[in-house]
């Protein structure tokens, strides 16, 4: 079903999966400029043990919310999906982020956490309905793209973090709202494109509506390539006719049981170099730096970003997310791996700098370390996991792995926040920095051992 050139029906699907990766990456970005802008969550951030940490609860809140309505959306999302069809349930996923992106910007943190909730709804149902449509709407190849597409992720939050710093700029005050816009507009034009997409020949053929199914074949490909592929479609459809949940049965099989094992470890691996983190945690952090070299105390000092580091902040995540949609995961997987996570741990032992530097010193090691964090989980090590477990996926367990990784990810990414949050208010910057460093050796460690088994179990 690919063609050599892509059809005008296409190159837009394509654009509406990038532009879900960018609602959810500018979405992880507004988190950290509303948490900059707070001079309460900027003193916790930073207390490291001291006082100032009252307003560590709602920072918690404000982090757990994403993944959270995440692991909420997916399941749901994917039975609207399967009921309605996967165009309705992507429009559901952009009406869901727009208007939380409205309800997240209000001033009371309540209603803020419950904002960026409706948001994780919809970015979980994101998650799960748009490897859907890439798969019968796309090529064949649709499991190569979609850890490319995952990767756009950091230049969504880049984004976000210029809007708010422009924002403040402009209009003292609403950083926030500025920064909010970023997800709302991602989210709003995958509603538009979705719009202008057919529903999957692949639901049509599940209904029993052939015609319509060969009618959507036609607007995706044209008339040759939708007259050979729709035998795909009959074929792929009757195979998904035989999907059920993973029972003790496929466990029986040595490469179901070796694929399940190693794409558990390499999900949780993917999350170690804290590349998520540092795309909401790290705006707090130097926007308090920033307060410092004004001459503040903790949570006193500008309450946004300087507007020439958000700029480079921003200018690097987007070179992040194009080097990471360039490259092709599966290649040289076990070293992209490695390297990831030990340069991200590099990264981690920089931090142990900080006491010896101050003002445009200590400004420019978090920008560093911050980028390095983000390139080397979006740019080495997810592709490299995404892209070795999702084509070794049994077609009868394809929907139930898809279930997983939809609940398993928000998970990892829940502990990836909430842990290095609660490192930096309660613990020592010293202590910090070797707890984390710590746990990436021993993971690093786990990761030597097992992955060259579970990636040649899988060859």
């Amino acid at each position: 079903m690919a063609t050599a050139v892509r059809t005008p029906a296409q190159r837009r699907l394509r654009a509406l999966l990038v532009s879900s990766a960018l609602a959810a990456g500018a979405a992880w970005g507004a988190i950290g400029i509303s948490l900059a802008g707070d001079a309460a969550a900027r003193a916790a951030l930073t207390a490291h043990g001291a006082a100032g940490t009252e307003a560590l609860p709602i920072i918690l809140l404000t982090l757990a919310a994403l993944p959270l309505g995440s692991l909420v959306g997916a399941p749901a999302l994917d039975l609207i999906s399967h009921a309605c069809g996967r165009r309705p349930a992507v429009l559901a996923c952009a009406v869901l982020t727009t208007v939380g992106c409205l309800v997240a910007v209000c001033d009371r943190p309540l209603l803020r956490v419950a904002g960026i909730g409706v948001v994780g709804l919809g970015i979980g149902g994101y998650a799960i309905v748009v490897p859907k449509l890439a798969h019968e709407l796309a090529e064949h190849g649709h499991r190569r793209l979609m850890p490319r597409v995952r990767a756009a992720a950091p230049a969504g939050a880049g984004l976000a973090i210029l809007a708010g710093a422009l924002g403040e700029r402009l209009a003292p005050g609403q950083s926030a709202v500025c920064a909010w816009l970023i997800p709302q507009l991602a989210a709003m034009v995958s509603l538009l494109l979705a719009l202008t997409l057919p529903e999957t020949p692949h639901w049509y053929a599940a209904q029993g509506r052939l015609e319509s199914a060969y009618a959507a074949l036609q607007r995706m490909l044209g008339s040759l390539e939708a007259a050979v592929g729709i035998d795909w479609v009959m074929m792929d459809t009757g195979t998904r006719d035989e999907q059920h949940p993973l029972g003790r049965g496929d466990l029986s099989i040595a490469r179901v049981r070796r694929t399940v094992a190693a794409g558990l470890l390499l999900e949780v691996v993917q999350a170690l170099p804290l590349g998520v983190a540092a795309l909401c945690l790290g705006p707090a952090l130097m926007a308090e730096a920033a307060g410092a070299m004004a001459g503040g105390t903790a949570g006193s000092g500008p309450a946004h970003l300087p507007l020439g580091v958000a700029a480079a902040l921003a200018l690097a995540w987007v070179a992040v997310a194009l080097l990471g949609t360039g490259r092709r995961g599966n290649h040289f997987a076990y070293a992209w791996i490695l390297v990831g996570i030990g340069v991200s741990a590099f990264g981690i032992t920089l931090l142990a700098l900080a006491d010896t530097l101050h003002g445009a010193g200590m400004m420019a090691l978090l920008v560093c370390v911050d980028v390095l964090l983000v390139a080397c989980q979006f740019t080495a090590v997810a592709p490299a996991c995404t892209g070795n477990i999702d084509p070794l996926v049994p077609p009868w367990l394809l929907r139930s792995q898809r279930r997983a990784i939809a609940a398993i990810r928000p998970l990892v990414q829940l502990a990836a926040v909430l842990a290095p949050a609660l490192l930096l208010a309660l613990t020592p910057p010293q202590a910090a920095v070797g707890v984390v460093l710590s746990c990436q050796v021993l993971s690093l460690l786990i990761a030597v051992a097992a992955l060259p088994c579970a990636l040649e179990a899988l060859r």
